[in-house]
Formats: C-alpha cells, sequence, structure tokens
C-alpha cells in the first residue's frame, strides 16, 4: 500500500510543470487605513508618500489573507506550514493591483485606501505542490495508462415541485340545554335555553420532491485533454472512454457511453444525474478485457458549471464549477479501488466575458482538483 500511495501521489504531479502555461490570476479585494503624523493631507492623498505606500502594502496584504483563507482544507494547512515565507516574498504572488478608492481626512488624522489585488495562483500551487513531489516516484509512472471520463456539465433546467398537503380535520358538536319552572299558586310557566357548541381539530402532513436537476454535456474532447495536458508530463498515457467504447465494441460489449452522458445529464436512471454503480461496474470489466494489464487506473468524475455573472467587487464575469473527481486503480479481482477523490468542492475564475470566465473556471478546476489530490496524499 505504501508503493501505491507513493505512486498515486504523484499521478498528478504533472500539474506542476505546465501550470506556468495555464497560469490562473484571481482578483480579491483588499482595503487598509493607516494613522498619519506632522503634516496630513495634500491633493487627496498623505503628504508623506511613505504614508501612502504603507497604506497600500497592508491593503494588499488584507487582500492576501482574505485570499488564502478561501483555501481549501488540503491547501490552507500546506501554506500555514509555510506562512512566513509565503509573506516574505508576497510580491513574487501578487502581480499588480488597482486603487478603487482612497480618501485622505485631515479630520481624523488618517489615510484609507481600497484595492483590487490580482493573485497569480497557480505560482502559489506550483510551490505547495513542489514541496511534496518525489522525483523517482515519476520514474515509476513511465509508461502507465489510464482510462478518463470527465464529465463537463451545464446546468441547464432545475425542477421543483410543490409540496403535498394531506390535511384531517375532526369536528364535534354538544348541546346543553337548561329548563326553569315557576311556580306562583295560580300558574305555572316553564322556561326553556339551549347552547349549540362546536370544536373542529386539524392536523396532517407535509411531503415534498427533492429538486431534479438535468445538465447539457459539455466538451468532452476539452476535458479529456485537460486531463492529458496533466498527466502526459509524467509519461503516463491517457485513454479515452470514446476509443474504450470503440475496441470492446470488437469484443462484443454493446455501446455504453451515450447511456452513460443520458446518465450523467439526468435524461437517464434514478440516481439524480449520477451514473448507477452497474454501469461503473461494467465500464471497469470493459477496462480489465480491452486493457489485459496495460490500462491500470480509471478517472471519473463531473465539472458542472455555473451560468457566468458579474461580479460587483470587480466588475468582470465571474463563474463557479462544482467539482466531483475519484481516482481508481484497477485490479483484476477487487475491480475498481478508489484510491483518492476530490469533491464537491467549488471553484470560481474570472475573465473579461462570460466564455472567458467559463473556460477559466473550468481549467482552474481541473488543476485545482489535481493539486488537492496531491496534497491530500
Amino acid at each position: 500500500m505504501k508503493n501505491n500511495n507513493a505512486l498515486i501521489k504523484t499521478i498528478f504531479l504533472g500539474a506542476i510543470f505546465i501550470v506556468q502555461l495555464n497560469a490562473q490570476i484571481i482578483s480579491e479585494k483588499g482595503i487598509a487605513t493607516v494613522e498619519l503624523t506632522g503634516r496630513t493631507c495634500s491633493d487627496g492623498k498623505p503628504s508623506d508618500k511613505n504614508m501612502q505606500f504603507k497604506a497600500i502594502e497592508k491593503a494588499k496584504l488584507s487582500a492576501w489573507n482574505k485570499y488564502t483563507a478561501s483555501l481549501s482544507g488540503d491547501r490552507s494547512s500546506a501554506y500555514l506550514d509555510s506562512e512566513d515565507e509565503f509573506l516574505s516574498e508576497l510580491d513574487q504572488y501578487i502581480t499588480d493591483y488597482v486603487i478603487l478608492t482612497s480618501n485622505c481626512s485631515k479630520t481624523d488624522r488618517s489615510y484609507s485606501v481600497s484595492l483590487r489585488v490580482n493573485i497569480n495562483e497557480a505560482r502559489l500551487n506550483n510551490k505547495l505542490v513542489k514541496q511534496s513531489g518525489s522525483s523517482q516516484a515519476q520514474k515509476d509512472l513511465k509508461g502507465q495508462g489510464i482510462v478518463v471520463l470527465v464529465v463537463p456539465r451545464q446546468t441547464t433546467q432545475s425542477l421543483s415541485f410543490d409540496a403535498r398537503v394531506t390535511k384531517q380535520a375532526e369536528k364535534k358538536n354538544s348541546l346543553i340545554a337548561d329548563e326553569a319552572i315557576s311556580d306562583s299558586g295560580d300558574s305555572v310557566s316553564v322556561t326553556e335555553s339551549s347552547t349549540q357548541r362546536s370544536s373542529v381539530t386539524t392536523g396532517g402532513s407535509t411531503s415534498k420532491k427533492a429538486t431534479k436537476r438535468t445538465y447539457t454535456i459539455g466538451d468532452l474532447n476539452d476535458a479529456s485533454a485537460q486531463i492529458n495536458n496533466i498527466l502526459s508530463p509524467l509519461g503516463m498515457r491517457t485513454f479515452t472512454a470514446a476509443r474504450l467504447e470503440g475496441l470492446a465494441g470488437r469484443m462484443g460489449y454493446e455501446p455504453f457511453l451515450k447511456n452513460v452522458l443520458d446518465q450523467f445529464s439526468g435524461n437517464a436512471g434514478d440516481l439524480g444525474a449520477n451514473i448507477s454503480p452497474q454501469t461503473q461496474d461494467d465500464i471497469v470489466n470493459m477496462i480489465l478485457d480491452v486493457g489485459q494489464g496495460r490500462l491500470n487506473y480509471f478517472v471519473l468524475g463531473t465539472v458542472d458549471s455555473s451560468v457566468p455573472r458579474v461580479d460587483p467587487d470587480t466588475g468582470a464575469f465571474k463563474a463557479d464549477v462544482l467539482v466531483n473527481i475519484q481516482l481508481f486503480k484497477i485490479d483484476d479481482f477487487f475491480g475498481a479501488e478508489i484510491v483518492a477523490a476530490v469533491g464537491p468542492e467549488i471553484k470560481t475564475a474570472f475573465g473579461e466575458t462570460d466564455i472567458l470566465a467559463d473556460k477559466a473556471a473550468l481549467k482552474k478546476a481541473f488543476s485545482e482538483a489535481t493539486n488537492s489530490l496531491i496534497l491530500k496524499l
């Protein structure tokens, strides 16, 4: 098991070698206020220029702290172990900044500034992951085969159901009657009065079906290419699901890819837009038969894109991606043994247009998912 862990730990290590090619820039907002001494303000800025630079550096640190506070548990732990080192070289990770607002107050003797800071997240991930690298394990991965089926999806419909209410009522009626007799000696009179009362007791139950979502399947070739870019520097050989289906068909297997995509889109199956265990096991059997020992790993998962929206702080388009990815080792007896998993995790990215934001979010999802797997192992 120890050797397997070392092997799996570096399956995704290749991401750090290509991160520079797909650098992910994250925008964050920072705010700072410094107290002024001596001469205060001139032309809306501190008379002492050093105080302005001090406020800017403090705002950059504020933005950086907000960003690092949002890191996932694994990356956060790795960062905190070397936080002092990162802070000492902060300018290597903050690429540039824009002053959004500033205010120099003679009354309060203070200068306040807010910045929009751009952070090179790829460079941070590079350093975090590099600390756990193993060159010998990289050599062991040469020639390993891995089947890739990561499905990009975008929500097209969210069907919600009204609550079903069952009501019951119980009604009770009661009558109270009074009679009074008056005898005056000469005559007898009878007076009667009655009161009718009713009470109603109600109760019941409420039930509601879970929301049903359907998805549009994205570009499978793009997803496979991104995975291939991560694994190929390690010498691993990716094997697409389409090729697996083609070779399995020659061995008598029925086509499976359309059924799998229908399940992931929510148009088939009863598992809420997820692949069924039986279908997954059928794929594993195909891998064993087709691979004949040459396909030893299987990456299966989804990346779900949201509709990009305008971020109020930055003015840029913002897109979210929900990641669920699992890595399996294929064994001819035990089948698919899960050795690492990421998700559900949400990754966010920005872009000048909605399309660029969506593409950036997908790239970030693949990159960060692999980093998370490395740090977990």
